[in-house]
């Protein structure tokens, strides 16, 4: 993923938010002293958040490749000459989510906040309360053996319900973004 290391993940975990994990790690890291790295690694992070936060451009994939080459090649340390491995890696190995954020405006993983918005599957709930016990914002109501009811304008997207619920009865799905 990085410098030699493995990283063993399933299917909630967002590769590219891991990316922009790893590369804001290394960018908070850098001494600063050569410009590849120290400007480079924040425009990298940048343009992650971006395809996290679903307001990148395909042409933004296109950029960070080329500007992670150039970081890679123009580092002065082995800091600088790794950093950009996790971007290059994830862009390399599972394009198609970085596709899928940019191009259809949806995580695979539901896990980008401003992706994804929540819902309760009637026909699945049992209404036996487990996600309204471990909601934060009381957003999730309804009597027990009911379906329950989420209001979106409560739900901080902390995915405790969605993990939570034994009969997939919480639903994360893409939400528009108008261009």
């Amino acid at each position: 993923m990085g410098s030699g290391g493995l990283i063993v993940v399933d299917s909630d975990t967002c590769i590219v938010d891991m990316a922009r994990y790893f590369m804001s790690f290394t960018q908070q890291e850098s001494c600063g002293k050569c410009v590849p790295c120290r400007v480079g690694t924040r425009h990298m992070v940048e343009i992650l958040s971006r395809v996290c936060d679903g307001q990148a451009e395909l042409s933004d994939l296109d950029k960070l490749e080329k500007l992670a080459v150039t970081v890679k090649n123009g580092s002065l340390c082995g800091l600088g000459s790794t950093a950009p491995n996790p971007a290059l890696s994830t862009l390399k190995y599972f394009r198609p989510e970085f596709i899928s954020h940019v191009r259809d405006k949806k995580c695979p993983a539901v896990a980008c906040k401003n992706l994804v918005v929540y819902r309760i599957k009637p026909e699945k709930c049992t209404g036996c309360q487990r996600c309204v016990s471990v909601c934060p914002t009381a957003a999730i109501t309804g009597p027990r053996s009911e379906p329950h009811n989420l209001d979106k304008s409560k739900c901080i997207k902390c995915r405790s319900c969605y993990e939570i619920c034994r009969f997939d009865a919480i639903a994360g799905d893409a939400i528009v973004i108008e261009s």
